[in-house]
């Protein structure tokens, strides 16, 4: 990796967990074994350095709906789960990232936190597009409710999100997570009953009120 970028993943990383004050030059120098001079070198001030990260880790965060154009519902639901769990596994750092300016609400990083929760409310609007128009072709139950199922699919995705920040390097897990998440979201959305998940709970036996007065 090339020292410029060096600089801006772990310029990234720290900015990330400790905030834009609590980060210094020195640090991030060290970190990313490089004398601070070069990255004064190359960012000019500790502020380039880190609107230039911001704009780094911005970068992957965008919506096609072209993508769409020609799938049915169901595709167009499981095209936008798909490409959402690859962007995870993708940019986990610029993931960290993020949250952690939202987090922090650093207040130098205003502007990226509201252009991330607009790409947000685009992404659930656009779900709950997709669940409208299927409810009325038939390729979802007509008992869909297309704005609280799509906040529920992208708690579902944000969970997963979670996960493999947790488990960077369990990648079987995070499969399976996406393959129980697809599975169950299906399921709801078709208004057929998954077979496959677990019955509820037995009730715990009640005790008999006589024997707990003796």
């Amino acid at each position: 990796m090339a020292a410029r970028e060096r600089i801006l993943q772990t310029a990234g990383r720290l900015f990330a967990i400790h905030g834009y004050a609590d980060t210094s030059l020195s640090q991030v120098a060290r970190e990313a074994g490089v004398s601070k001079a070069l990255i004064l070198w190359y960012f000019e001030t500790k502020e380039r350095l880190f609107q230039t990260a911001l704009q780094h880790f911005l970068a992957p965060y965008a919506i096609d709906e072209n993508m769409l154009r020609g799938l049915n519902a169901r595709q167009q639901l499981e095209k936008l789960i798909t490409d959402y769990s690859e962007f995870i596994a993708e940019n986990v750092d610029s993931v960290k990232f993020m949250l952690g300016q939202v987090v922090r609400e650093e207040e130098n990083a205003k502007d990226l936190v509201a252009h991330v929760s607009d790409l947000y409310r685009v992404y659930r609007s656009l779900l709950a597009t997709i669940l409208e128009r299927g409810r009325h072709t038939g390729h979802f139950t007509s008992r869909v409710k297309p704005t609280e199922d799509a906040a529920l699919i992208m708690a579902t995705l944000n969970g997963v999100l979670v996960q493999q920040i947790v488990e960077p390097d369990n990648a079987d897990t995070l499969r399976g997570l996406l393959t129980r998440a697809r599975q169950v979201i299906h399921a709801h959305l078709s208004g057929s009953p998954d077979t496959r998940l677990p019955p509820p709970p037995l009730e715990p036996p009640t005790a008999d009120p006589a024997s707990l007065e003796r």
